[in-house]
C-alpha cells in the first residue's frame, strides 16, 4: 500500500534513498529516524523507539523492538545490527505492532524487505574505497531461468581498518575494524496462475573487533583499573586492552513462502528457519587492567516459525485478514567468561554461568477494516498470544569458578490479548486517524537465571511481561498541489511493568546485569515527517520527534563512585535510587533530521547531490545519582553527511563521492555503561569518506 494510505506512524526508505543518506546498516537507521536510538557495544545491540527498548536481551529475554528480514523474525538482538546487501526498502513502524507482525513488540518494528525476483535479466555491482583502508564489493543479479521460474543472487563483502589503535601490546593491534560477508539467494516459482512459491537462503559471516573500542570515561583517579596502574585510550583513536579475540559470528537462514490466490480470498504460508552462532569478547572496564574483561561468550540460537494467513480479495465494503503463528527458539550461552586476574578481590578467571533458554510462542490474530462510506472506515483487530519459556543453568565449559549456582531449572508461561482499534477519515488532501492499540512482550529470565540481586541478596524471580497501551492521533496529507507531503502524529503511552536492565556492582568488585520490572511509565510525544518538492530538481526531506517521558513509582538502583562515600577508594557501588519522575533512559526529548537533494542536469548526464544533517538531544544511558557520574549522559550532538554522484547518460554507470560525520563530531558514543570498575564508553564513528562506482544492467 501507499505510505499515505496506512494509518500507522512509519517511515519507509528505498534502497536508493538509503545510499543517498549514507545508511549502510540497521544501526545507522537512527540518523534518519527521529525517535530511534540504537546503541551497540561489540555484539550487543539495543534498539529504543520512542523511549521503549531493551538493553540486554540475553538468553531468556526478548527485545522490545522487533526486527524482521522479509517475513523472518530475528529473536536475538546480537544479530539485529547487520549490513545491507540487496534492500528494496526498509520500514520503521512506531508503536505497538502486535496484530499483523509475527511476535508482538511493545516499541515497534524494523522490517528489512529484500529485492524480489523479477522476469527480466538485470543486475548491479558496486565497488567502494574509503579512508581507514575501507574496501567493499557488493552485487546482485536477477536471472530468469525458465518461464515462471527465476533466481536473484546477492553478495556483499566489506573490510576496514580499525578506528582505534591499541596501546596494550597484549591485545589486538587495532579495534573497531570491520570484516563482514553476506550471501543471499532468492528463488521464485510461479507454479500456475494461482500459486507462487518463494524460497530464500542467506548466509552471513563476521570476524572483527567492530564496536569494541572501549575506553574509560570516569573522572580522574576514580576508576579502579587506573588506580591499579592500568591505562586507557586518551583520544578517540586509542584504546588500551588485553583483549585479543575478535567477535566471530555466522548465521544461516532460510524462509519458504507460498501465496495462493483463490476466488474470494488469498492464502499465505510462511516458514522460516535460523541458525546463529557467535563468540564475543569485550573489555567491560575500558582499561588495560584485567578487571572485567569478557574473554569468551559462545552463544548459539536455533529458531523456527510457521505462519498461516487468510486474506480478503474481492470484498467491496471491507477487508480482512486472519492468521495463526507459531515460534520456537532454542538459545544457549555456553559460558560468559570473565577475566578478573588483576582484581585484588578475585584474582582469577571466573564464569557468569552457562545458560539455555527455550521459547515456545503461539498466537492467533485477525484484523477487519470496514468502509462505512467513501470517507470513513473503522479497523478492529486483535492477537491472542501464549508464550512459554524454560531456562536451565549448567556447569561452565572451561572456568572452574562460577558466580551462578548450578544446576538450576525453571519455567513460566504468559498469555495476553492485545487489541487494536482505528477510526479513519479521508479528505481530499489526505487522511486523519485515531488509533488505540496494546503491545505485549512476554516475561522472561535474567542471565544468569540463578543469580542473586547484589542489592537485596535475593534470587532473581522471573520477569513479568511488558504491557503498553497507546492512543495516537495522526494525519497524512499532500498539500501545495501535491508538492508537499506532511505527516504527523501525537501519541500517549501508558507503559506497565517495564523490563529495565542495569549493571550492578557487587561488594567483591565484580558486576552482574540485572533486569527488573519497573512499575509504570508515561510517554507523550509528537512525530512529524515532511517531503517537499520545491522544484523539478530540488527536494527537502525532514523529520522530528518530541518526547516527554517519566518513570512512575520506580525504586531503581544507580552505580555511584565509592569516592563519594568512601574517599580514596576507587570504583563504583550500587545504591538504591528513586527514579520516580526521571526521564526514561535512552530517550532524547528531541531528535530530528533534514536532508536536501538536488539533481543538476549536465546535458544528458545527471549530477545528484545530497546533504543530510541529523541531531539528537541529551539522553541518559543510566541513572545519575551524583554529579561525578555525569559521563552517563550523552550530550546533544549532530552528524552531517554528503554525497555527490555522476550518472552517465546511459544511466548504467554511477560515480559517487561521499563523506559521513563531516564535522568530525567526537563526543558521541555508541554505548556508555557504569559497572564496578567505573564508567566505560565506546566512541561513535569518526569522519569517514570514500568513493563508490556502480554499474547497472
Amino acid at each position: 500500500e501507499s505510505l499515505q494510505d496506512v494509518p500507522i506512524t512509519l517511515q519507509a526508505f528505498t534502497g536508493d534513498a538509503l545510499d543517498d543518506f549514507g545508511i549502510t546498516d540497521t544501526q545507522a537507521l537512527q540518523i534518519v529516524t527521529p525517535g530511534l536510538v540504537v546503541n551497540n557495544t561489540g555484539s550487543s545491540a539495543q534498539m529504543y523507539l520512542r523511549g521503549v527498548g531493551t538493553r540486554f536481551a540475553f538468553a531468556g529475554l526478548d527485545p522490545s523492538v522487533a526486527t524482521y528480514v522479509d517475513d523472518r523474525y530475528i529473536g536475538r538482538p546480537q544479530a539485529s545490527v547487520f549490513e545491507f546487501a540487496d534492500v528494496e526498502r526498509i520500514e520503521v513502524l512506531k508503536g505497538p505492532q502486535g496484530t499483523l507482525y509475527g511476535r508482538n513488540a511493545t516499541g515497534g518494528a524494523v522490517r528489512v524487505v529484500t529485492l524480489d525476483v523479477y522476469d527480466e535479466l538485470e543486475g548491479k555491482v558496486t565497488g567502494t574505497l574509503g579512508n581507514y583502508d575501507q574496501a567493499a564489493l557488493s552485487g546482485t543479479v536477477n536471472i530468469p531461468i525458465a518461464d515462471g521460474f527465476g533466481v536473484r543472487l546477492s553478495a556483499l563483502a566489506k573490510k576496514r581498518d580499525g578506528y582505534a589503535d591499541n596501546l596494550d601490546p597484549r591485545g589486538n593491534d587495532e579495534f573497531d575494524n570491520q570484516d563482514y560477508q553476506s550471501y543471499k539467494a532468492k528463488f521464485r516459482w510461479d507454479m500456475n496462475d494461482a500459486i507462487t512459491g518463494r524460497l530464500s537462503l542467506e548466509y552471513n559471516d563476521r570476524e572483527d573487533f567492530e564496536g569494541a573500542d572501549v575506553v574509560n570515561l570516569s573522572p580522574p583517579g576514580l576508576h579502579t583499573g587506573i588506580a591499579l596502574g592500568g591505562i586507557s585510550g586518551e583520544d578517540v583513536d586509542e584504546v588500551a586492552t588485553a583483549i585479543d579475540r575478535p567477535l566471530e559470528a555466522e548465521d544461516f537462514a532460510t524462509s519458504l513462502r507460498f501465496d495462493v490466490a483463490m476466488d474470494t480470498m488469498d492464502f499465505a504460508s510462511i516458514t522460516t528457519y535460523w541458525d546463529f552462532d557467535m563468540t564475543a569478547s569485550i573489555d567491560a572496564d575500558g582499561t588495560s587492567t584485567r578487571l572485567v574483561d569478557v574473554f569468551r561468550t559462545p552463544q548459539s540460537t536455533v529458531s523456527y516459525s510457521q505462519e498461516f494467513q487468510l486474506l480478503s480479495d474481492s470484498a467491496e465494503s471491507f477487508e480482512w485478514i486472519i492468521g495463526a503463528f507459531g515460534y520456537y527458539e532454542d538459545n544457549k550461552i555456553f559460558e560468559l567468561g570473565l577475566d578478573l586476574t588483576d582484581n585484588p578481590n578475585v584474582g582469577t578467571k571466573v564464569s557468569q554461568g552457562a545458560q539455555s533458554s527455550k521459547t515456545e510462542a503461539y498466537a492467533i490474530f485477525g484484523q477487519l477494516e470496514y468502509f462505512i462510506n467513501e470517507n470513513w472506515s473503522l479497523t478492529a483487530g486483535g492477537r491472542y498470544s501464549i508464550e512459554e519459556k524454560e531456562v536451565a543453568v549448567f556447569a561452565p565449559t572451561t572456568s572452574t569458578i562460577s558466580v551462578a549456582a548450578f544446576p538450576y531449572e525453571d519455567s513460566e508461561d504468559w498469555s495476553e490479548f492485545t487489541p487494536k482499534l482505528t477510526l479513519e477519515r479521508n479528505f481530499d488532501a489526505g487522511m486523519a486517524y485515531l488509533s488505540y492499540s496494546r503491545g505485549f512482550k512476554s516475561g522472561g529470565f535474567n542471565y544468569p537465571a540463578s543469580g542473586l540481586n547484589p542489592l537485596t541478596g535475593e534470587p532473581q524471580a522471573p520477569l513479568e511481561p511488558e504491557i503498553l497501551d497507546m492512543v495516537e492521533l495522526g494525519w497524512k496529507s499532500e498539500l501545495l498541489g501535491g508538492s508537499l507531503r506532511l505527516n504527523g502524529a501525537v501519541f500517549y503511552y501508558d507503559y506497565q511493568d517495564l523490563q529495565v536492565t542495569r549493571a550492578l556492582a557487587t561488594d567483591e568488585g565484580t558486576v552482574i546485569n540485572v533486569t527488573e520490572n519497573a512499575a509504570t511509565a508515561k510517554i507523550m510525544g509528537l512525530d512529524l515527517d515532511a517531503v517537499w518538492l520545491v522544484g523539478p530538481n530540488l527536494v527537502f526531506t525532514a523529520g522530528l520527534n518530541f518526547l516527554d517521558s517519566e518513570y512512575e513509582d520506580f525504586d531503581a538502583a544507580a552505580n555511584v563512585f565509592n569516592a563519594v562515600s568512601q574517599p580514596g577508594r576507587p570504583g563504583m557501588s550500587s545504591q538504591l535510587f528513586d527514579a520516580d519522575g526521571e526521564s526514561l533512559l535512552r530517550a532524547p526529548d528531541f531528535s530530528a533530521f533534514v536532508s536536501a537533494s538536488y539533481d543538476l542536469n549536465l546535458g544528458d548526464a545527471l549530477l545528484p547531490m545530497v546533504l543530510t544533517y541529523s541531531y539528537k538531544d541529551d539522553y541518559a544511558y543510566d541513572f545519575v545519582a551524583d554529579p561525578s557520574s555525569s559521563a552517563l549522559v550523552q550530550d546533544g550532538y549532530g552528524l552531517l553527511s554528503a554525497r555527490i554522484s555522476y550518472l552517465t547518460p546511459s544511466q548504467r554507470w554511477k560515480f559517487s563521492v561521499w563523506g559521513r560525520n563531516l564535522l568530525d563530531e567526537d563526543e558521541y558514543y555508541e554505548d556508555i555503561v557504569a559497572n564496578a570498575a567505573g564508567i566505560r564508553g565506546s566512541h561513535g564513528a569518526p569522519l569517514t569518506y570514500g568513493v563508490d562506482v556502480t554499474y547497472e544492467f
